[in-house]
């Protein structure tokens, strides 16, 4: 069985081995390697993206709303993502963290492996 260990993480992607500055807000999760990756690979995907939601407001394809909706729905779907694989990998601490933001509409389903 693969070895879990703790780490510290936010939804940007910051991973802290030991719990860090209390003014970040972080959840604590307990990952195996291969977990881990994949909750960076979750990171990177919303970080790597050009959806409008993430670029500047005064971005003409603003005044589009049929584009911004899609926009939208793809930067919600990969925002999701990252909280189901901190919200599957965290402590029950951090499970109850989550359910009290109300984030995420279906708690029951897992992250996507890629």
């Amino acid at each position: 069985m693969k070895q879990r260990n703790t780490y510290f993480v936010s939804p940007k992607g910051d991973i802290f081995r030991m719990e860090a500055d209390a003014q970040l807000q972080l959840f604590e999760i307990n990952a195996t390697d291969d977990e881990l990756n994949q909750f960076k690979v979750a990171v990177e995907s919303y970080n790597s993206s050009e959806d409008v939601e993430k670029e500047d407001f005064w971005n003409l394809t603003h005044f589009n709303e049929a584009a911004v909706d899609v926009d939208r729905n793809i930067t919600y779907t990969k925002l999701l993502e990252i909280y189901k694989w901190i919200y599957t990998l965290g402590t029950s601490y951090t499970k109850k963290e989550i359910e009290k933001m109300n984030i995420l509409p279906k708690l029951s389903e897992k992250p996507q492996l890629k």
